[in-house]
Parts: structure tokens; C-alpha cells; sequence
């Protein structure tokens, strides 16, 4: 399922010499991420290169999700771009771990109109007769979330709450791609606290809005792994991979329940609570007849404590330790 996919940016990782690009495979291998999300630079590398490094993450399980149009490629009018998509995605279709991204910002392209990126979207579909997964990375309420030919939603938000709330009514998966970077720098959106970029990835996870995850750190070179890939160092990435497991746990029939924490429920089986910032002392749980496992997440710390199995058939109450980043999770055992 598009929606269970665990997403990082590395932008321009494969315009690096070989050494970095060595070592963003690498890092990629040992992370939980399973998509990444690159600009595809066409007119800065050759489509050669850019064959053998979308072949290489194929090699470790990861999907490149290719971003098609940057404002540094140089496509200034409709025509070019269609000559860009009829020359890029025939030959990067043939590789089974693609994913398309029409645009990460289509605000700077300012000579295409909303039926532009339709018509662009249609004709990758053309050119491209493995139907990968497509999108456009647009605001939350964006029209062309609801246009033909995206297999999926992109959008970016300040909150998975947020994108949730403009896309509730979607017919199709939504991710939030974009929604700022853990790091440092000067930058709002390139200075989330780890504890943040964890919490929004739990919420986002539990509302069926996976949040793709970024990096902002500059190394001693100066580079960031969300700008040119290297080394993953922050601290939310271990974290992630926690979640990653408990997501491949969820059963696809889990949807969200809007509570006052938000929960992802599959009635009678299985039941899934994050917290996030709540420091709530016990929760309530009413589930029907029969026998539950109950655990107790802490997303921080990364431990996941048996509270034993409960009968059901009325309200399960499950004690927290009245701290922030919990989450509970329930499920039906024989």
C-alpha cells in the first residue's frame, strides 16, 4: 500500500561523487526508509547515470520516488516540458522501484497552469506502461489533489492534523511529503527538534498521513543528507524505525477515528493511539467481547511494555505514565 511506505529526501544524492554516493547507499541500507524522494536533474546528469543510480537503490529495497521538474533544470515553457517527460520517463519506466513526482513546488513554474500539470501528468501515464505511483506536491486544499491521473495525494502542511482536516473527503492515499526537516539552521522548516519530527510522524501515521521524513544537519563539507545524501545523524531516524514496524504490524484494514488523540481502529481487532503531546494518566478503550493484548509505546524511549491480556466486552482501561510521545496499542489474540 502507497500509505505504508516510510519516505526520506535526499535530493540530489546522486549528483555526489562516488564516494558520498557510496555512502548514502549505505546509510539507506541500515535506515527504515524504503522510499526516497530525488530530484531527477535530468539536465545536470546524463539519464545513463541516472538509470545506474536508480538500479543501485533497487539493489537495497528502496524505491526512488523521482521528482521530475526543478526549477534549476531550465524547462521554460509547456512544449519543453513535454519534450522532458517523453525523453525521461520512457527510459527511467522500465525500473520496477520508481515512483513519479511531477513537482515538489509547481509555484515556481509559473508558466504552468493547473491543466498543464494535468496534461503533463496524462502523458507520463502514456509514457510509462508500468503505471508507477504519481503525484504532484501541492497545499492541502489544492484542486489538482483532486484531478485525474494522480495514483495518490502529495501535499505539504504544518501538521498531519492539518493535512488531514483539507484532504478527510480524498478519495485516494494522501502522504505528507513535505512538512520541514530536523536540523539547525536558520530556517524554520530546516530546524524541527527530533521530538517534533517523531511526533508528526506518529500523528501522521495513526490519521493515515505518512509523513516523509528530511534532514538539514551540514556535515564539515557543508552539506545536508536532505540536500546531497552522506550520513543520516539526527536523532529522529532510530525512532522511525520503531514505527516502521509497528505500521507493517497494522492490518490494512485499520482506519482513522477521529479522537481526541488520533487512533487507528479495525472494530473488534485492532486499536492504535498516539498520544503525541497529551500527558494523559490512563486511557479508555470500549471492544467487544473477547481477549486483547494491551501495550504501552513510549515513541521516545522506544519501548514497547505488555500490559498483559484483558477481557473485552465493555471498557478496557490502560494506566500511561502521564508523559508526552505515548501511544497504546490493542490487540485481538486467541
Amino acid at each position: 500500500m502507497i500509505t505504508d511506505s516510510m519516505g526520506t529526501t535526499a535530493l540530489g544524492w546522486h549528483l555526489q561523487g562516488a564516494k558520498r554516493r557510496a555512502q548514502t547507499l549505505a546509510t539507506l541500507e541500515s535506515a527504515p526508509f524504503d522510499r526516497v524522494r530525488m530530484a531527477a536533474f535530468a539536465t545536470r546528469c546524463t539519464l545513463d547515470s541516472l538509470e545506474e543510480r536508480v538500479g543501485e537503490l533497487a539493489e537495497i529495497g528502496v524505491t526512488a520516488e523521482l521528482v521530475l521538474f526543478h526549477p534549476s533544470d531550465g524547462v521554460g515553457d509547456v512544449d519543453a516540458a513535454e519534450r522532458y517527460v517523453a525523453e525521461v520517463v520512457p527510459r527511467l519506466a522500465a525500473h520496477p522501484n520508481v515512483w513519479w513526482s511531477l513537482a515538489a513546488d509547481p509555484a515556481r513554474f509559473p508558466f504552468l497552469t493547473e491543466h498543464d500539470w494535468v496534461r503533463l501528468a496524462a502523458l507520463v501515464a502514456e509514457q510509462d506502461p508500468g503505471h508507477h505511483p504519481l503525484s504532484i506536491t501541492v497545499e492541502a486544499g489544492s484542486p489538482l489533489l483532486w484531478r485525474r491521473g494522480f495514483t495518490h495525494g502529495s501535499v505539504h502542511a504544518g501538521s498531519p492534523r492539518d493535512a488531514w482536516m483539507a484532504t478527510r473527503e480524498h478519495h485516494l492515499p494522501v502522504l505528507m511529503d513535505m512538512c520541514g526537516y530536523e536540523g539547525d539552521a536558520g530556517d524554520p522548516w530546516l530546524s524541527l527538534t527530533p521530538e517534533e519530527v517523531v511526533g508528526m510522524a506518529w500523528d501522521g501515521a495513526a490519521r493515515r498521513r505518512p509523513v516523509t521524513h528530511g534532514e538539514s544537519y551540514a556535515d564539515d563539507e557543508g552539506l545536508t543528507w536532505s540536500a546531497d545524501g552522506g550520513l543520516l545523524t539526527g536523532a529522529a531516524v532510530p525512532r522511525l524505525a520503531l514505527l516502521r514496524r509497528i505500521v507493517a504490524e497494522t492490518p490494512a484494514a485499520a482506519r482513522y477515528h477521529d479522537h481526541d488523540a488520533p487512533r487507528l481502529v479495525a472494530e473488534g481487532s485492532y486499536y492504535l493511539e498516539f498520544c503525541g503531546e497529551h500527558r494523559f494518566p490512563q486511557r479508555e478503550y470500549d471492544v467487544p467481547e473477547g481477549r486483547y493484548e494491551v501495550e504501552v509505546i513510549d515513541t521516545w524511549e522506544m519501548t514497547v511494555s505488555s500490559l498483559g491480556v484483558r477481557e473485552g466486552g465493555g471498557v478496557i482501561e490502560v494506566p500511561l505514565p502521564g508523559t508526552t510521545g505515548q501511544a497504546v496499542r490493542i490487540r485481538r489474540v486467541p
